[in-house]
């Protein structure tokens, strides 16, 4: 093991473990633990939104796409989450609205659908829809940030997938302000690290429009054995997908990523409508220096290895240069800001599962009501398990799990498109519509992709534009033929001051107990 790695990881533990307990002293009630008291600012909450945008996933994916596929990458990925965050300031316009806006969003999906019933099954669906997704995909995180922790240190696979899941726990123990406030800090080092690799990178290809001249020129294929590349390919802004295909992947990466849960909640925390909107716009800006280094790393990657060395895949492109065109300090830093993407995504989905676990399932379907401090008490020992449960995936990730990480913004397209931008802008869309739209939505999406995957039917529409229509138009069907949704359940996000039977809704749905009820409980 490289003393530099040593180093640079002890300093980066150091700094992490600041932002870590200063987060933890903010979480002491439900409102602080799940959504920060919805009370970040400006600052605190770019940083908390841009951070879960760049994962692992990200980090090491986007590079492997774009030597492969050169500018396709552009088409189906960039253009899809830059898109993506262009929609979110209209989801924060109207879910930040309210005076105490949810906590979550299977709990919007219960006040804005069935805000009368005691408890919500619909939230629950939710809450399921959102555990297999990120389950899932945390496994795939720590499955690639093990592989290169391991390669680039000389640890063991499993000693390094470890490592990460105590890096992991530390940080979501503190509830969303200790996420929060490591994710602010992971943000810094992402853009510093990746900056400081393309520009390692550049002077090597001769600078950007060499490097692009040298791109237009490949024909060697990408991988040894494989199909070799047109001159010119590196430029096609389809590569080696069909309209179709590249039109699926760019609706799931904007409209399936602009619903994903854990992006609107994080919107959710911040402290007014204002900040809520412009907390995607500001991100823009940041993701633009991230994807554009990425860019670099990925074509510059290719221009200085047109084709992999034997036995290895693209996705290894960036450790490779890592390791042979980076001096150890820089590849160092470069480690770390890979690792922070990694924890940065993964700690707040694992976070998002659990809170989804024990606050929409548990305190939803409880008799009882769960007090604030036992809720707490749940959901960090419920974190340890979630965290523990995905690390063992990752150890030997099943073949479904995979399945479902590369499909799971098409999957939370299909279940919370229509729900969510129908319900915040349309008053009559009623619970009907809700669970015909979400469930229908969720069915279809996964036999469309199986039918499409096995060719028992042409692609010619993706599978997640055969579940977004179906599901909006059983929603639009069944809003019109069922009664509209009661007043109580749009007014919060129509209206800038609600009645009081709303308010009163609002409040027993969410648990709210007055102050002098609080202290009669606690006599009690």
């Amino acid at each position: 093991m490289k003393w530099e790695l040593v180093l640079i990881t002890i300093v980066y533990f150091i700094v992490l473990f600041y932002f870590i307990r200063k987060g933890s002293k903010k979480s002491d009630s439900i409102d602080d633990f799940t959504v920060g008291g919805w009370s970040m600012g400006i600052i605190v909450n770019v940083g908390f939104f841009t951070a879960t945008w760049v994962s692992a996933a990200s980090v090491l994916g986007v590079p492997s796409l774009l030597y492969s596929l050169g500018f396709a990458a552009v088409t189906g990925w960039f253009a899809g989450w830059f898109f993506a965050n262009a929609l979110l300031p209209f989801i924060a316009y109207k879910l930040r609205k309210p005076k105490f806006p949810v906590r979550t969003i299977p709990e919007f999906m219960r006040l804005r659908y069935e805000p009368h019933v005691k408890h919500s099954k619909l939230q629950v669906w939710s809450s399921l829809i959102m555990v297999v997704g990120y389950i899932s995909y945390v496994t795939i995180q720590i499955t690639g940030i093990g592989y290169l922790v391991s390669a680039m240190t000389g640890l063991s696979y499993q000693v390094s997938i470890f490592i990460f899941l105590l890096f992991t726990l530390v940080t979501v123990l503190g509830g969303v302000w200790s996420v929060a406030l490591t994710d602010l800090f992971n943000t810094a080092v992402i853009v510093v690290g990746l900056a400081i690799a393309a520009f390692m990178i550049l002077p090597q290809v001769g600078g950007v429009t060499e490097m692009f001249i040298q791109a237009g020129q490949i024909t060697t294929p990408d991988v040894v054995g494989g199909t070799a590349m047109t001159e010119g390919g590196m430029f096609s802004p389809l590569g080696t997908f069909s309209i179709a295909a590249m039109v699926g992947i760019f609706l799931s990466n904007s409209l399936g990523a602009s619903v994903a849960p854990h992006w609107p909640t994080r919107l959710l925390s911040a402290k007014n409508v204002k900040t809520a909107i412009m907390t995607p716009l500001l991100s823009n800006a940041i993701i633009f220096i991230v994807f554009s280094s990425l860019l670099v790393i990925g074509i510059g990657g290719r221009v200085l290895v047109p084709t992999m060395p034997e036995g290895m895949a693209t996705d290894q492109i960036f450790p490779l240069l890592i390791t042979d065109y980076m001096n150890p300090v820089i590849g160092g830093i470069v480690l770390a800001a890979i690792f922070a993407a990694a924890l940065s995504t993964a700690n707040g989905m694992i976070l998002q599962s659990t809170i989804a676990i024990t606050y929409d399932i548990f305190r939803n379907m409880s008799k009882k009501r769960v007090k604030d401090s036992s809720f707490i008490k749940i959901t960090q020992g419920l974190l340890i398990v979630v965290a523990i449960i995905a690390t063992l995936f990752a150890l030997n990730p099943p073949a479904f799990i995979a399945m479902v990480a590369a499909y799971v913004f098409g999957l939370f397209g299909a279940a919370f498109i229509g729900p969510m931008y129908l319900g915040l802008y349309w008053k009559r869309v009623n619970k009907q519509a809700a669970y015909s739209g979400s469930i229908t939505g969720v069915i279809s999406y996964v036999v469309f992709s199986v039918l499409i995957e096995t060719g028992t039917i042409a692609g010619v529409l993706p599978a997640v534009v055969w579940s977004v229509l179906i599901s909006l138009t059983l929603m639009i069907i069944c809003s019109y033929v069922f009664k509209p949704a009661p007043k109580e359940a749009w007014e919060p996000y129509f209206v800038a001051e609600v009645s009081e039977s709303t308010q009163e809704t609002i409040d027993k749905a969410m648990q709210r107990i007055k102050e002098e009820d609080e202290k009669k409980e606690a006599a009690v």
